[in-house]
This record gives C-alpha cells, structure tokens and sequence, in this order.
C-alpha cells in the first residue's frame, strides 16, 4: 500500500476563430459559454455530454491523502473538490433554463442523460437501456433501465418521461428543442416502454436525448407542484444530490449513496462525498484560485487562460476543442448580407491567425473551416475543402463588385462604402 497526493487539475476548452471569430480581449470574461465542451479532469471517471454540453465534475479531490492498494480492485471513498466556473448557472431546470458550460456542470452532477455520446460520435443508450427508429425514422421506442429513482425516492418509469413533456413543451429550453428535434408527442407503451413520435424523419433524434431540455429527467410532479424552488432545489437521478446552492457564491452537491451506476471494476459511483461549485467570473481570479489550492479545478473558454496556464506549474491541464468551435453568423435577411458577393467577401478577408493570436490563442486554437471542429466526429474533409480561406484581394473585389452595382440591395448609389454592424457580447461596434 501507498500513499500519493492526486494532481490539481484544470479543464479546458478551446473556442476556435470561425468567420469573425471570438470577440474581446484575451483576459475577458463573459457569462455567456460560445459553444465549447466542458472536459472536467478525473482521476476515475469522466462523463461528457454533446455540443457545450458539460461534464461530469471531477471525481477526485486535491490536497487529499488517498490510500490506494496495488493490483486490487478496492475503491477509495471519500474527499470533496472545489471547482472554480466562468460564472453562475441561470437555473438549474432543464426544460426551462438555457444552459452553458457552467450550468452543465452543475447540472451533469445532478440529473443523468438518456443517452450519451460516445468517443466515436454515436449517441448509446445510458438511462434508456435501449432505443431504436422505425423504417423511416419518424417513431423512437425507447426502453428505460429498471429500478432507477430520483433523488426524492420516485421511480423513473415511462410514465415520467410522458409526464415531463407537457413541461418541456412550455418551457423556454425544452421548447425549442422540441422544435428542433421535430418531437410531437410522448407516450407510455408500459412502465418502461417510451414511444417518441415525430412530424418528420430524423436520424439523430436520440442526440436530442443527450442534453439537458429533453433528455434529463426531472421530477414531473414535483417541478410542477413548484417550479421556482425546483431551480435552487433540483432532483434528478444523478450522482450526487443538493445540498446547498448560494447563487453567485457556491453551490454544493453531496454523494447520491442509491446512485445505480457502478464503474468498470464494479464499484459504485461516485467516489467523492461532495463538490463545491463557485462561480469566479474574473478568468486571472479563476485561475490564481487554482494556482493558490483555493479552487482543486477549473474551467475555462478563453484562450488567454490557457496561455497563462500553460507557464504555470502544479497544475494539469485538460484541452479540448469540443464539438462546435468559435465563430460568426450573417442575417442574410438584412442589407448588405444579402448579397453573396458580400458574404463571401468578408469571409475572404477575415484573417483567423491574426484574430486567433490577437485573444492570445496562437498555438492554442487553430483556425476552422466549420460549425463543426476538428476533435468532433461530425467534421468532414468536404467542408475543409470548400471553405473560403484568407485572400484579402478576393475579398476586396467581391466588395466592390457589389459597391460599384447600381442594382446594390442596400439601395446606396454606386461607389458608397458598406455598412457592417458587429455585435459581440453584448456589445456593437461599427466597421465601415
């Protein structure tokens, strides 16, 4: 038997440049998440969810003596991990409540998913046992494992995941991703059978059941007999429970000891007693209460962070680029986005090295050709290769293509310069 001092960690994801690219300076912070996963470190188990979904907190603590017997299977319990966010959760009530890296976190701790993707991009079964399409995809049975229970001591049968969609339906998350996922409605085959019935075919419909609006199972009865509360107060089925939640200071969940999962040697999750999650929105504060053992990990999107992590020492970090990566969107209803021309003009002309290294991520980030990154299973080389890479000359010819029309959709006389507006975290700038 030995004794060793487990590693502090720091997760990491990476935002890519992606047409404009990210906004702000590299020391910025924001609480708003730009779309990147959430990889916590682990020293036994790490659980990710999909496309700026979040992880799984890590499940082993710093500054903690843990006694580990070689060449056995016997699990050490015990500890608790402090986790330093970008910034507080908006709610924690997952038809309701948009949610970002922070809030993923949190929430991952406290509700498990119905499906989870795998490292090769396809989405298993994790709650469900199974789930299957009919021939054109537009019917999802899906089976649910026996002898879960919420937090509170209700079973999840199917008759929960038919009482929960009125619920998503109304909320402002669940709503839009009913949309989304072309869902119609949810019936109760039998106490473990749910049947999905969708308006149109679609494929990846079991990847709608991986994040958080409709594919983290709540409480029916109890978020209906009290919404509010259900935010501070949540109850999932996850692996740890609430224990405390001080908005815009810390929240606190403790071990779930009837939490069904059991790791690959058969030991029950999770193996820490409890995990602190302090909202620190300033990224040089995050990061000095890392380095100060005040935090045991953290999380961070910025590519300035990363930077300054990476000089430091004690620490590990954990980078990953996650799904979707950094980018910008044209409102081709309005003027002068309409127009093709300009469109591609302005993807032309916008140099990703320099507004990678100007938010302090050269070497770091790496400049895409995508919505989707190159760590993520849905990239393609078709894409790749059918990207618009930097020639300011291509550009500034499209552009003055389209000023020199007399036909020009913004209705300016020929030879008037454009008007670009760019909003970016919440604040505009003019580029003419």
């Amino acid at each position: 038997m030995r004794q060793r001092r487990v590693a502090t960690a720091l997760a990491i994801p990476l935002v890519l440049a992606f047409v404009a690219a990210s906004c702000g300076s590299d020391d910025s912070s924001s609480d708003t998440d730009t779309g990147g996963d959430t990889t916590e470190a682990t020293e036994t188990e790490t659980t990710e969810a999909d496309d700026g979904e979040e992880s799984a907190p890590v499940t082993a603590p710093e500054e903690v003596e843990t006694s580990i017997v070689e060449d056995t299977n016997e699990a050490v319990y015990g500890g608790t991990v402090t986790i330093g966010l970008e910034s507080e959760a908006t709610g924690l009530r997952p038809w309701e409540d948009s949610c970002s890296s922070p809030c993923y976190n949190i929430m991952r701790s406290i509700y498990d998913p119905l499906t989870e993707q795998s490292a090769d991009g396809v989405y298993e079964p994790f709650l469900a046992e199974s789930i299957e399409g009919n021939e054109d995809f537009t019917v999802w049975t899906m089976t649910l494992r026996p002898d879960i229970t919420f937090h509170n001591g209700t079973p999840l049968t199917a008759q929960t995941i038919a009482d929960m969609f009125p619920l998503q339906q109304a909320g402002a998350a669940g709503s839009s991703a009913i949309s989304g996922a072309n869902l119609t409605g949810v019936t109760a085959i039998d106490d473990l059978t749910v049947e999905y019935t969708l308006s149109a075919p679609n494929v990846a419909f079991p990847g709608a059941l991986a994040t958080a609006p409709i594919g983290f199972p709540f409480d029916p009865a109890a978020a209906t007999a009290d919404s509010a509360g259900y935010s501070t107060n949540p109850i999932g089925t996850g692996p740890f429970v609430m224990a405390s939640r001080d908005i815009d200071n810390e929240t606190v969940v403790e071990r779930n000891p009837d939490y069904w999962f059991v790791d690959a040697d058969g030991n029950q999750l999770p193996f820490l007693d409890s995990v602190s999650f302090r909202p620190i929105p300033d990224e040089g504060t995050r990061l000095d209460a890392l380095l100060s053992g005040t935090t045991n990990a953290a999380q961070s999107l910025r590519q300035g962070t990363i930077r300054d992590a990476r000089q430091e020492s004690g620490i590990e970090l954990i980078e990953f680029q996650g799904n979707s990566t950094g980018g910008g969107m044209f409102n081709t209803e309005q003027v002068p986005f309409d127009d093709v021309r300009v469109r591609t003009g302005l993807i032309y002309m916008n140099n990703q090295e320099n507004v990678i290294e100007a938010l302090g991520g050269q070497g770091i980030s790496l400049p895409t050709t995508q919505f989707f990154s190159g760590d993520s299973p849905w990239w393609t080389q078709e894409a790749e290769d059918a990207y618009k890479t930097f020639d300011f000359e291509a550009g500034k010819a499209l552009i003055q293509e389209y000023i020199d029309d007399p036909a020009r959709s913004d209705g300016k006389a020929p030879g008037d310069k454009i008007d670009v507006e760019l909003s970016c975290d919440g604040g505009e700038k003019i580029w003419r």
